[in-house]
């Protein structure tokens, strides 16, 4: 079995113009690593930051990380992966686990390339293409119109399900909206709600019950994550699926959620909680409880493990890093078709990531 000889980082900082989604994030950090084993097969892993930090990431990728990752061999990764994550467990996880998604996410690109397998394949695929619904088109800052007109752009394009932004508009005013989007849909369209961690509990009460006599399908990340019990008070009063996960990190916060019946929509992103190899404990951990999986954001990756788990019924477009990707992802009757080639497959764009690149240093 072949071993892991070197490990290489570099980070892009890609404008993203106007305010994406409800962060109004106007750029996205991007930490790429490409591992390389003793016979010149190569894979590649990413983690991002939205608010910055990425510095930090870097530098342990760089450091820690990468005294580690060299010279594991492929079929001891998870040994590798568990030594990771002891070493850095006190540094705590939100710089820790995104740098350790990186690196896993490219290890298991290159056990997927060296099997010659697409990575949904190489973990066991469950099916072959995974519905898609509409994230991309809709902010706060849009109006109402827009909203619409951008939830019909996809209507049209054959998906099923549109998510909207609430929170940073007065309550009533984001009901209104909603309610517009609902009547230029019809009931057939599945909306959700994403709220960014952006309301206080007595509001998202009122509003979780405003949006479920809409036919929300799911009411997400209301209030800041810390808060399980605050979940659970909405999870048991609001009228709707509650929806979280892509600021949690691990399998442990995630298992805290489903254990106090918190929410049950859980959205790990793989760049960010762990990897491939916690995001699929985290689907394990979450079918005894009847919760779901539906990752957030990057679909090119994301449809691989929507594919390859039994209780992820969706993954989402959004268009965070298209700028530096020669291909995204298929789409096609609101299903996303994972590439048929071996690895993860996703196909950087060099000379975007040579534009984009800004220089730190190295351990």
């Amino acid at each position: 079995m072949s071993v892991v000889t070197e490990v290489r980082a570099r980070v892009a900082r890609v404008p993203l113009g106007a305010g994406r989604g409800g962060s109004g994030a106007t750029q996205v950090d991007l930490l790429l690593v490409t591992v390389t084993d003793d016979e010149g097969a190569s894979g590649t892993g990413f983690t991002y930051a939205l608010t910055g930090g990425i510095e930090a990431v870097h530098a342990l990728t760089t450091g820690l990380v990468r005294e580690q990752v060299v010279g594991t061999r492929l079929d001891h990764w998870p040994a590798t992966w568990e030594k990771i994550w002891l070493r850095t467990h006190r540094l705590g996880r939100g710089v820790a686990l995104p740098a350790l998604s990186a690196a896993d996410i490219a290890v298991w690109d290159l056990r997927a390339v060296r099997a010659g397998q697409p990575l949904y394949r190489f973990l066991g695929a469950h099916r072959d293409r995974v519905p898609i619904y509409g994230s991309g088109r809709a902010t706060h800052a849009m109006s109402v119109d827009e909203l619409i007109e951008g939830s019909k752009a996809y209507v049209s394009e054959g998906y099923d399900a549109v998510k909207l932004r609430v929170g940073a508009r007065p309550a009533a005013e984001d009901v209104e909206r909603v309610a517009a989007v609902r009547a230029a849909l019809g009931d057939r369209i599945r909306i959700m709600v994403d709220c960014n961690e952006r309301l206080d509990l007595p509001t998202a009460l009122w509003m979780g019950r405003k949006l479920a006599d809409l036919g929300v399908y799911w009411m997400e990340e209301p209030l800041v994550s810390d808060d399980v019990a605050g979940h659970v008070q909405l999870a048991e009063r609001a009228g709707l699926p509650i929806a979280v996960g892509e600021h949690l990190h691990g399998r442990f916060e995630f298992a805290a959620y489903l254990r106090a019946g918190a929410a049950s929509v859980l959205q790990p992103d793989v760049p960010l909680t762990g990897g491939v190899t916690e995001w699929l404990r985290i689907s394990a951990i979450a079918e005894p409880f009847g919760a779901v999986l539906a990752p957030h954001f990057l679909p090119e990756l994301h449809v691989h493990l929507a594919a390859a788990v039994p209780n992820c019924p969706t993954v989402e477009h959004f268009p965070l890093i298209d700028d530096v990707l020669t291909e995204t992802v298929a789409i096609s009757g609101g299903h996303a078709t994972p590439p048929d080639r071996p690895g993860h497959g996703i196909r950087w764009d060099p000379d975007a990531l040579d534009r984009h690149h800004i220089e730190l240093p190295e351990e």
